[in-house]
């Protein structure tokens, strides 16, 4: 029998980014206790994880940088705090046509391409990015949510790129990054 990967995909913001959203994970974990955030890097997910055999991992690989491969970059921006109560704390972005054209043409192809289906079907996307989840103490929401929800939180970023994140058994890591390579302009 094959062995079978844990996979994501996800858009990543750029490593200073990345460093500051870790940054904010680690103070809620040390001033509140939530830590499963931290098996992550800062991302927003575009595809919930999925196993894949790893024998057919060329198969997915093509398949993305052929998405990747016609996309143009494009900027997201950051609009402060949002929740999904009473478990999910996160940096919410503004909304986006190019983000969410994405999602789609992503779920689009996985469908067509690779038979992969969303569980999330029928759920509106909802891009963020997670600072706490799962392990947040339902007591705790209120007293995290009321030190955040006034404070600013806005940022840009450039997405370049799609990522293949795997499950390493305790964490996750960025295992291929596929770039978008459709030129702007006509």
């Amino acid at each position: 029998m094959s062995d079978l990967l844990r996979l994501f995909i996800a858009v990543m913001p750029p490593p200073h980014l990345q460093q500051e959203i870790t940054a904010l994970k680690e103070y809620i974990a040390e001033k509140w206790g939530p830590r499963h955030a931290l098996k992550s890097p800062p991302h927003i997910t575009m595809y919930p994880p999925f196993c894949w055999k790893t024998e057919n991992l060329p198969i997915l690989k093509g398949c993305l940088e052929q998405l990747a491969g016609k996309q143009r970059p494009f900027w997201v921006m950051t609009d402060n705090f949002g929740a999904f109560a009473p478990k999910v704390f996160f940096i919410k972005p503004e909304p986006s046509p190019q983000l969410k054209n994405l999602f789609l043409q992503l779920k689009k192809t996985l469908e067509k391409e690779l038979w992969l289906t969303d569980d999330r079907t029928g759920k509106p996307f909802h891009p963020h990015l997670t600072l706490a989840t799962r392990d947040m103490p339902p007591a705790l929401f209120d007293e995290v949510w009321a030190a955040f929800q006034q404070k600013s939180f806005q940022r840009a970023f450039e997405v370049h790129s799609i990522a293949l994140l795997q499950w390493f058994g305790d964490h996750w890591e960025v295992r291929d990054e596929f770039p978008f390579t459709k030129k702007t302009g006509r």
